[in-house]
């Protein structure tokens, strides 16, 4: 893998945010988000640039699962470092998400994505609705040729980058839409 070198997660988080806003015309308003690490894009931002949206993040359980609860419920370290929702408040079901934004460490233009080894994300996006859109989050210099695709890694449905908001084709492999 080529040396990504460094980047401003928050001058790419700006754009981003714009560049998402589009689809607020094409989804309902059940979203998911994610509180970024430092070497993430922050997409915070849109939590107040897309009015009537509901916002969701999510909480990794003490059992390896993700659930998820409103951003507005009161914040916690989890042990692997991560800011993530407390376990008080509503759990959103799975299947009222309609858009979830996905961090990684690298991504390629047919939605493979690299996360950080857990699996976490893969598993999610596995059981998520036939009708929500997964968009993978990153800037071009987290783009590369080909990420390499085990049989139970998850493929985004479009990758939101500095440079633009691009869907990603072909689509094979586990990920659906």
């Amino acid at each position: 893998m080529r040396d990504l070198g460094p980047i401003d997660p928050q001058d790419a988080g700006r754009t981003v945010t714009h560049l998402l806003r589009w689809m607020s015309a094409l989804l309902p308003a059940t979203a998911s988000a994610y509180l970024a690490l430092p070497d993430e894009v922050d997409v915070t931002g849109l939590f107040d640039s897309l009015p009537g949206w509901r916002w969701v993040l999510p909480r990794l359980e003490e059992d390896g699962s993700m659930t998820f609860r409103d951003r507005d419920v009161p914040r916690e370290i989890h042990a692997l470092g991560m800011s993530q929702p407390g376990a008080s408040g509503v759990v959103t079901p799975l299947h009222e998400i309609d858009l979830f934004l996905v961090p990684g460490l690298a991504f390629d233009a047919r939605g493979g994505r690299l996360g950080r080894g857990s699996g976490h994300f893969d598993r999610l996006l596995a059981r998520r609705g036939s009708q929500s859109l997964a968009v993978g989050v990153t800037t071009m210099a987290h783009v590369v040729d080909e990420v390499p695709i085990g049989p139970h890694d998850q493929r985004v449905d479009w990758l939101a980058t500095d440079k633009g908001v691009t869907e990603c084709f072909p689509r094979s492999g586990p990920s659906r839409r």
